[in-house]
């Protein structure tokens, strides 16, 4: 079975999606499983409370999947420092698509329409505790660079 691979153009918003062969390292993959703390990469936002946009827990599904758990935080809002957007709040449950060992692509209907999901897109060298990434509307209206950062584990 082949996997997605994807790569973001720095500054052109554009997404480039090609296959990339199976074969992953499981422990590769498993380093994504846990809980995670996803912020928004805005000068506006100085606190790292303020700058949070998503809560995650990855954990193995069915079939060897990854599952995540998502809540939106308030910096999810395109204007984050007015008044909370119907967004905050918003949660869900869905599969991951792992496009390689080091990278995290999810889908998340954080708006109530259906067309315009976010796209969560995140790459974590390995060993690194940090991921960079980018959070996307599907139609292109939205980009916010974000980190995440792994909670430690008990």
């Amino acid at each position: 079975m082949s996997r997605l691979r994807v790569a973001s153009s720095a500054g052109s918003g554009l997404l480039a999606i090609a296959l990339a062969p199976a074969g992953l390292a499981a422990a590769a993959e498993t380093a994504w499983l846990g809980d995670w703390t996803v912020t928004r990469d805005d000068p506006r936002l100085r606190s790292r409370a303020g700058a949070e946009l998503l809560r995650l827990h990855v954990e193995a599904g069915p079939d060897a999947a990854l599952v995540l758990d998502w809540a939106a935080g308030r910096a999810i809002c395109p204007e984050p420092l007015e008044a909370p957007c119907e967004w905050v709040g918003a949660d869900g449950r869905n599969a991951v698509v792992m496009l390689s060992g080091d990278s995290l692509l999810a889908v998340l209907p954080v708006s109530a329409d259906e067309a315009d999901p976010l796209l969560l897109l995140l790459r974590r060298p390995p060993g690194a505790v940090l991921a960079d990434g980018v959070l996307l509307g599907a139609r292109g209206e939205l980009r916010y660079r974000v980190q995440a950062q792994a909670e430690p584990r008990p």
